[in-house]
């Protein structure tokens, strides 16, 4: 098996990997910055570790099918209601949440909205007890980091036609 250089570092021109990097550490501190402005305007806590990975794969990888909004919106409400579902209907032991995940897994596939960080929520979901009242503080949080992630790419783009 031979491996070749990741698409995000495959460039053209220098100063174009140069560009993409800063781009790609200004999404992430505009989008977790806006995350952490909500949560304190709002008093709730809305920034989960996930969020750093949907980051990375969001402004270093995005045209990845994982940074997809729909991936990233679809994997953290299925891992969200899944996990809501062991802790509801379920005494929350290993058995349980290894099949929730495993189920978590398996949704994400089936409804071709695979996002890696939505693993990682899952266990938060289940491992912290978090409640239902808990879904919109991180769903705030995940349309703010996609929309700068969305807007990122459209910089991005608008850079690489100029140079």
């Amino acid at each position: 098996m031979s491996y070749s250089e990741p698409e995000m570092h495959k460039t053209k021109k220098p100063n174009l990997h140069y560009t993409e990097s800063v781009l790609a550490g200004v999404g992430a501190f505009l989008g977790l910055s806006l995350i952490g402005l909500l949560a304190e305007k709002a008093n709730m806590l809305m920034i989960i570790a996930p969020f750093g990975a949907t980051a990375v794969l969001l402004f270093s990888a995005p045209h990845s099918p994982f940074s997809r909004p729909l991936n990233i919106f679809g994997g953290y409400l299925i891992s969200t209601l899944i996990g809501l579902c062991v802790l509801e209907y379920t005494t929350g032991g290993w058995l349980p949440i290894g099949i929730g995940l495993g189920i978590t897994i398996m949704m994400m596939h089936l409804l071709k909205v695979v996002h890696p960080p939505a693993g990682a929520n899952f266990l938060i979901v289940t491992q912290g007890h978090l409640s239902l009242h808990l879904i919109w503080p991180l769903f705030i949080g995940l349309i703010a980091l996609i929309l700068v992630g969305i807007s990122i790419d459209k910089l991005q783009k608008k850079i690489n036609v100029s140079e």
